[in-house]
């Protein structure tokens, strides 16, 4: 029955290849929405991420160095040109991800104060920006934060670059206080208006 699903998975994104992608009918659509913003919580939003990390995710997931639910992460088998195109429209997506109940004040007030002093380095402007090819963070789902935050304290994720440290000595209260700060901010922030030039 396993078998039976990889392969139909891998036919439909073969013929996706041919077809000029539909988002709507993918595999990826059933969790992460046809423009990127999952339905159900525990699920990562993928609008407006940045491609390279999409890229690396998946491929992450396909040589099966990184722990997924969904089945379709898996197979090696999938059509890369399918992938590749369904990636570039999830990142250039500009759908708006919605505003989070379950927030508690007083812990984004702690993950801000967290995320100053550890995370801001690599995930610049309260997570809206990128550095050193870290993902997109701000408005992300909380319970995805959380469940990847357990994922790299309990060795089934790897870290990267400086997380290490900046994981080092969290308790699991500061580390959802972070999840809590990503999960409060506005994906695209504020405007910021540019100086005309004389």
């Amino acid at each position: 029955m396993i078998a039976r699903s990889l392969l139909a998975i891998a036919v439909v994104f073969s013929s996706l290849a041919y077809a000029g992608v539909d988002p709507a009918s993918s595999p990826c659509a059933e969790c992460h929405g046809a423009d990127g913003v999952a339905a159900k919580s525990g699920i990562p939003h993928l609008n407006g991420q940045t491609l390279d990390y999409l890229e690396h995710a998946i491929s992450q997931f396909q040589a099966g160095s990184r722990p997924g639910s969904a089945l379709g992460h898996e197979p090696a088998g999938i059509d890369s040109a399918s992938v590749a195109e369904l990636l570039k429209h999830y990142s250039a997506s500009k759908a708006v991800r919605p505003k989070q109940d379950r927030l508690d004040p007083k812990l984004v007030e702690k993950g801000e104060a967290l995320y100053q002093n550890r995370c801001a380095d690599c995930h610049p402007d309260n997570g809206r920006e990128s550095d050193k090819d870290a993902p997109l963070m701000a408005a992300q789902d909380l319970d995805y934060l959380i469940k990847q935050g357990h994922h790299f304290m309990d060795g089934k994720r790897k870290y990267v670059t400086m997380m290490d440290k900046a994981f080092q000595g969290l308790s699991d209260t500061d580390f959802e206080s972070v999840a809590q700060f990503f999960a409060s901010q506005d994906q695209q922030g504020a405007q910021k208006t540019k100086k005309r030039r004389r």
